[in-house]
């Protein structure tokens, strides 16, 4: 979860808007699930790729 908000941030602006994202918007291409729900799914590895994708200029 950590390593996930500090990726984040730098877009998000801060660390509580990190985590506002984090525990509430929905993301799409992860069938509508919030990274905290799909974290705790087990499927970090998604959301680290997923923000990868957005870091590298691909859309949300």
């Amino acid at each position: 979860m950590q390593a996930i908000l500090t990726q984040i941030e730098p877009w998000a602006g801060s660390r509580a808007a990190a985590w506002a994202w984090y525990q509430t918007y929905p993301i799409a291409a992860l069938g509508g699930l919030t990274a905290e729900q799909l974290i705790a799914r087990g499927k970090a590895d998604e959301v680290t790729a997923y923000i990868a994708h957005i870091r590298q200029g691909g859309y949300a």
